[in-house]
């Protein structure tokens, strides 16, 4: 937003609204989201045999669901926004299931507990200062149509989105390290690439840079991980009739 200067700036360029070339792109953003968000599937398969959520991390399912819920109320207050209230909407839902079984299985479920709270405690505060405390009175927005609402909930959606897409860095790194893709999923990688850039073209034909800056990121992410897989997948041939590890399921299902 900026501020306004003896009441408003001229009028700005409209929000454009989605056209049925935006509207594919869209929804085949929406579809290759909800193919993400069902991939913990295997993971927790996993767990629910073992009865124990061991090692694994509880950062990346509420780091999601923070995402996600972010995202629902920029929908709120931004009009023309379907699919991406359908994707993200469908994202709170999956991360909710994910984070049920999580505690379920955690053996410390009193920190879990205190770490989703804080989550909802962080969505509440920005969703309430957005519809309460942010309001067109106090500034211009850049476009009309857009509301400062928008603009508020947009610059934590981007900071949000583009903390998830990075988070996979810490696989490349053991990869680089390894010299062996066996902690980098190819399919995962290969989906999070052509959802972002899914979602990229659609921001660029709706004119959104809100829903734009963090999947263009996302794209430039994805394609660096699928470099460093074709840099070392030829490592891992040789591990493959070597090793039997608890990672041997992914390995069978590459060579398929």
């Amino acid at each position: 937003c900026i501020l306004g200067q003896s009441g408003r700036m001229p009028p700005a360029p409209p929000i454009p609204q989605t056209t049925g070339v935006a509207n594919f792109f869209g929804w085949a953003g929406t579809l290759g989201s909800l193919l993400l968000f069902a991939s913990p599937t295997s993971t927790f398969v996993k767990i629910a045999k073992e009865r124990t959520t061991g090692n694994y991390a509880l950062l990346p399912y509420t780091a999601g669901i923070l995402n996600a819920a972010t995202w629902v109320s920029y929908t709120a207050v931004t009009p023309d926004r379907l699919q991406t209230a359908v994707t993200n909407g469908t994202g709170v839902a999956s991360m909710t299931v994910w984070l049920i079984l999580f505690t379920k299985y955690s053996p410390d479920r009193g920190a879990v507990l205190s770490q989703i709270a804080a989550v909802f405690v962080i969505w509440a505060v920005l969703t309430i200062m957005a519809v309460h405390f942010i309001t067109d009175d106090w500034f211009t927005p850049l476009r009309k149509g857009e509301t400062c609402k928008t603009e508020f909930l947009g610059m934590f959606c981007i900071a949000f989105n583009i903390l998830l897409y990075g988070s996979p860095l810490s696989a490349a790194k053991r990869v680089i390290e390894t010299q062996s893709v066996a902690n980098m999923p190819l399919p995962l990688s290969l989906a999070t690439t052509v959802c972002s850039l899914m979602w990229s073209i659609y921001s660029i034909l709706v004119q959104d840079a809100w829903v734009g800056l963090p999947n263009m990121a996302g794209t430039l992410l994805g394609l660096l991980q699928l470099c460093i897989y074709a840099k070392y997948c030829r490592n891992q041939e040789g591990e493959e009739e070597r090793l039997v590890t608890p990672g041997s399921s992914l390995r069978a299902a590459l060579r398929q």
